[in-house]
């Protein structure tokens, strides 16, 4: 799907059925974002594409039930239906109906955040069986040093019940920042990041050093945080903990890997994963962890970019420490992450809606 819509929205349809007197199936890919004003927009990509096709557009509060009427009549070659609902301090999810195929549940992936950094949703996302993850039911974002009271009204919003903070060790660490039900402390990684930024400044810390360092990072949390992630996961299977926030510094590293275990425990395919991976690029607002950025050396703007974005060969790179260590993914989350088949199910069950069209 990469050669369609961009991998930074979300990709929320695969393959969906026509109704059962009919053989045909279609691909509806679906992107879906929310501005600031209560304003969504849906754009979607049809194939095979139909001749002069109706798309009724439905919504609701809910993602189980949905009105009967739609909310918005488009074309098909529209390819695009904007929705004002100002009136809704509610989340709003779609369905698309074109003809008599429905798509899987739509919402907006990103939030329109101030001052926190890759706030996300992991739902939406299609298993490699046609199954869909939940909405709303697990986010993943950066920290909450710097939350403004917008930022604090939008999260609460969510109902967020479990905050799983897996930042590094800090010198002044947040304790329940959110004021959620329940929140644990789950520290990866050492806290380096603070002392590399003056190094780039002067000109201390290049490009060979930024990706040694983010090699360095991964090895470490693959091979000395075994312990953490099993019990990241650990929470993860208690239904009651729900829904449930989890996140690191910027939300691309420590957030990053328990995110890709987590997509493949669930079975979504590993080319979705890695697009998931690889849209922290568009929820790290980089001119803010270095406001005079553009006043240092191209040298040095180079080193903070390759340490603030995520990069696939970081990911990969990741993946071959696992499978030195355990020669499998599948055998490093059963054996050093505990991720049982039993755990697996009830993943499963916690995070996937029970068919398509549930």
């Amino acid at each position: 799907m990469r050669n369609k819509l961009p991998y930074l929205f979300l990709f929320a349809s695969g393959i969906v059925l026509w109704s059962a007197c009919s053989q045909k199936t279609m691909s509806i890919d679906v992107l879906c974002e929310k501005g600031s004003k209560g304003d969504y927009e849906i754009k979607w990509e049809l194939y095979p594409e139909p001749e002069n096709a109706i798309v009724e557009i439905f919504s609701s509060d809910n993602d189980s039930t949905f009105f009967s009427t739609p909310t918005v009549i488009a074309k098909s070659d529209d390819y695009i239906a904007a929705m004002n609902l100002p009136d809704s301090a509610r989340r709003q999810f779609f369905k698309l109906r074109i003809d008599k195929i429905w798509s899987g549940v739509i919402s907006n992936r990103f939030f329109n955040l101030d001052s926190v950094h890759n706030f996300r949703d992991l739902g939406g996302y299609y298993t490699s069986n046609g199954q869909q993850v939940r909405w709303g039911k697990i986010f993943r974002s950066g920290n909450f040093r710097h939350m403004t009271a917008n930022d604090r009204d939008e999260i609460n919003r969510l109902h967020i019940k479990t905050h799983i903070d897996i930042r590094v060790q800090e010198v002044r660490p947040l304790n329940n920042p959110l004021n959620v039900e329940h929140y644990y402390r789950l520290p990866i990684g050492q806290d380096n990041f603070t002392s590399i930024v003056p190094q780039i400044r002067e000109g201390r810390f290049m490009r060979g050093d930024a990706v040694i360092y983010t090699q360095d990072l991964y090895k470490e949390f693959v091979d000395n945080y075994t312990e953490q992630f099993a019990a990241f996961f650990d929470y993860l299977c208690h239904e009651d903990n729900y829904p449930i926030l989890f996140g690191c510094h910027l939300g691309k590293e420590q957030a990053g890997l328990a995110s890709y275990f987590l997509l493949y425990t669930l079975g979504v395919p590993v080319e979705t994963i890695e697009d998931d991976y690889l849209a922290s690029n568009r929820g790290i607002n980089k001119s803010s962890l270095v406001p005079d950025i553009t006043n240092l050396p191209e040298s040095s703007q180079e080193a903070l970019l390759l340490i603030s974005n995520t990069d696939i060969s970081y990911l990969r790179f990741a993946l071959s420490c696992i499978r030195k260590k355990r020669g499998t993914l599948d055998e490093y989350l059963e054996k050093d992450l505990k991720i049982t088949p039993e755990k697996q199910i009830r993943l499963r069950k916690i995070l996937l809606y029970n068919t398509v069209e549930d």
